[in-house]
Formats: structure tokens, C-alpha cells, sequence
């Protein structure tokens, strides 16, 4: 009996296994078991369902995003449309890039949007905001030139315009970077600059491929900026291409009048369209150049007396008309030293006629005074004989005298 209830005492009651320090280790550790399981099962559970709440929360924000995406190309398509008027079109790009504000074609259309509406303001605080993201993006950066041409700073026009030149253009976009270029150009023109639209013309024409259009422009542009050599190589090359071109044509014609090549010119300008009014008055100029000029070689002595005779005349008519006009501007020289002198000549040019004196110099030399001093004081009362008397003066070193 005294032996069971020390077995009793010191045996568990659940499984019989050993008592220590009043503790059944087997059972503490099912029971310890028991507890890890149950907490195992319910971290798994828990991530599980955390799991399954991240995914769908992230389906959720994907789907959200998409649906901002679509409904912002939804009103970046509405502002496209054309009957959409300019008011409308800035309303349906500023919610397009509401909605989706790092798409930088809508940013950029918003600006062009802005710019065509007339809100300069609000079209650079959305361009500067793209450049100062993408320094060097060539789109931005031409935006940025092509709105400070509006306006008197002209060196942040040329500065944006060199940025783009000089940012990342991928090798398919060529073409749109010559085209930055022609806008370069232009404003530069426009500006009077021509030495720096003359480099940016001969940088153009070393990446340009050679075609009838592409020739003729780039010899446009020579031409404007001051280089008719130039221009009249490369109406040349156009000319190879077509020869019928009638821009190349127009523009070899002005170029070899410009260059003083007036026989060349007349070829080109014959050749050229005879509807273009400002074409056919270089026509009429260069015919009386080569017509009337008293100093051509090889004419007989009757005939440049004759030419002479005729330019006299002509030169003095313009001085006796300007002499009395009531707008000529009177801030120059006087004309009365002209007329006396122009008089006088003629008084002397029958007498020189008969001793066959060479004055033939001294009258060409007389009338180009006359026609640039006239050309200064009333310069609309030019005829087309009168340009075409001072060029000749010109082309004999007058002007240089």
C-alpha cells in the first residue's frame, strides 16, 4: 500500500510517466507541441491572408492606374480632334495629364496648346517643369526656343534652339533635327544675324542628302544670309536634278544678279517662271543692265554715246523730279551741286562728241552719283532703269571711288 501511493506521488496521472520538481515533461511537451502547431497553423493563415490582401490590393491599384491611363488617353485623343476649339483642347490636356502625369507627349502637347491659345505663361512654367526633369531632351528644349521667339529675348531663343541641336536625337529622327536647324536659321534671318544663320546653312548642307528640294532650299537659305556663290552651286546641283525646276531656276537667276553675272542671270531668269512678278522686274533690271550700259565691250563709239546720252537723261529727269518733291527726305547732301554739274556736262557733251573725247568714263561716273544721291533723298522714284543705271556704275568700281 505505502509503495502504490509513492508510485502515486511521483508519477504523472494523465500518461504515468515521471514527476520532476512536481512537472510531467512529456506532457509539458505535447501540450508545448500542441501550441506551436495551433500558432504555426495561424501565421500561416494570417500570411496567407495577407498575402492574398496584397495581391489584391495591388490588382486594384493596377487596375485603377490603367483606368487612369486610358481615360487619360481618352482626353489627350479628344484634344486632337479638329473641330475641338483651343479653349477645349487645353481643358482635355490638362485632365489627360491629371491623369497621367508622368506621360511626357501629353505634357508637351499641353504645351503646344497653350502656346497656340496664347497662354506664353502658363506654356513655359509647363516646359521649363519638363526641362528641368530631361535637360538635354531635344523636344523640350525646342518648344522652349520656339516660344521665346515670341518674344524680345533673343539669346534664350538661341540658346533653347542649340540645346536641341545638340541633345539625344536617335538616328531615325535625322530629319527632324534639320528641321530644328531651318527653324534656327530662319529666325536668325529674321533677326538680321546673318554670319550666324550662314554657319548654321553650312552645317545643314553637310548632313543634308541631295535632292531637286533640298538643294533649292539650302540655296535659298545661302542666299538670304549673304552667300549668293553658294547659293548658286547648290541651285546648280538642283538644276542637274531637274532642270526645269522653277525654283532653282528663280533662285540660280537671283544668285549670278547678285554676283554681278548679268548675262548668267538672264539665262536663269528667262528660263523661270514668267507669272512671278517679283521675278520678272529682276528680268526687266537685267535686260537693261546688259542694254544699257555704256561701257559694255565692243560697241562702236555712236553707240556708247548713245547709251551715255540716254542715261544722262534719264538721271537727270529723276534729279529734277526728286529736286521738287515734297517728301524727298532733305536731311542729306543737296542735289543743286548734281544738277549744276549734270547741266553743265551736258552743255560740254556735243562739243566733246565732235572732238571724239573720251568722256564716255566721266558721264557713267556722273550719272551713278546722280541716281545714289537721288536714291538716298527719294529713293520710292526708282524706275527699273534707275537700279539698273547705279548697278552699272557699280559693276565699273564707281561706288568704290
Amino acid at each position: 500500500m505505502r509503495q502504490s501511493l509513492v508510485d502515486e506521488t511521483f508519477n504523472c496521472a494523465s500518461c504515468g510517466g515521471p514527476l520532476i520538481a512536481g512537472r510531467c515533461l512529456a506532457c509539458d511537451a505535447r501540450r508545448l507541441s500542441r501550441f506551436v502547431h495551433r500558432e504555426v497553423i495561424l501565421l500561416l493563415v494570417l500570411g496567407g491572408i495577407t498575402l492574398a490582401a496584397f495581391y489584391a490590393t495591388r490588382a486594384i491599384a493596377q487596375g485603377n492606374e490603367t483606368l487612369r491611363h486610358r481615360q487619360a488617353a481618352a482626353w489627350y485623343e479628344a484634344s486632337q480632334s479638329a473641330s475641338v476649339d483651343g479653349e477645349k483642347a487645353v481643358a482635355a490636356l490638362r485632365r489627360a495629364v491629371l491623369k497621367d502625369p508622368a506621360k511626357k507627349r501629353y505634357r508637351l502637347a499641353l504645351a503646344e496648346a497653350l502656346m497656340a491659345n496664347r497662354q506664353d505663361s502658363d506654356a513655359r512654367q509647363v516646359l521649363i517643369a519638363l526641362r528641368e526633369a530631361e535637360p538635354e531632351d531635344p523636344e523640350t528644349n525646342v518648344q522652349l526656343a520656339r516660344l521665346e521667339a515670341r518674344g524680345p529675348d533673343a539669346n534664350a531663343t538661341r540658346r533653347y534652339y542649340q540645346s536641341a541641336l545638340a541633345g539625344l536625337w536617335k538616328p531615325e529622327q535625322s530629319e527632324e533635327r534639320s528641321r530644328v536647324r531651318i527653324d534656327l536659321i530662319r529666325f536668325l534671318l529674321a533677326k538680321g544675324e546673318q554670319a550666324r544663320a550662314l554657319s548654321e546653312v553650312l552645317v545643314l548642307a553637310a548632313n543634308t542628302a541631295p535632292s531637286t528640294a533640298a538643294e533649292t532650299q539650302i540655296g535659298g537659305m545661302f542666299l538670304a544670309a549673304g552667300d549668293p556663290g553658294r547659293a548658286l552651286d547648290h541651285f546648280g546641283r538642283a538644276l542637274r536634278l531637274d532642270p526645269n525646276a522653277p525654283g532653282a531656276l528663280a533662285g540660280a537667276g537671283e544668285s549670278a544678279f547678285q554676283l554681278g553675272d548679268y548675262r548668267r542671270a538672264l539665262r536663269y531668269l528667262n528660263a523661270a517662271s514668267q507669272n512671278d512678278a517679283r521675278i520678272a522686274d529682276l528680268r526687266d533690271v537685267t535686260r537693261l543692265v546688259l542694254a544699257a550700259d555704256p561701257l559694255a565691250p565692243r560697241l562702236a563709239s555712236t553707240e556708247r554715246e548713245r547709251r551715255l546720252s540716254v542715261a544722262l537723261q534719264q538721271a537727270v529727269r529723276r534729279l529734277e523730279a526728286c529736286i521738287v518733291e515734297p517728301s524727298r527726305d532733305s536731311s542729306g547732301p543737296s542735289l543743286e551741286p548734281l544738277r549744276a554739274e549734270a547741266l553743265e556736262f551736258q552743255s560740254t557733251l556735243g562739243a566733246a562728241r565732235r572732238r571724239r573725247q573720251p568722256v564716255v568714263d566721266d558721264g557713267v561716273d556722273l550719272v551713278y552719283r546722280i541716281e545714289r544721291g537721288t536714291g538716298r533723298s527719294c529713293p520710292t522714284s526708282a524706275t527699273p532703269l534707275d537700279r539698273a543705271l547705279l548697278l552699272i556704275g557699280r559693276s565699273h568700281g564707281f561706288d568704290e571711288q
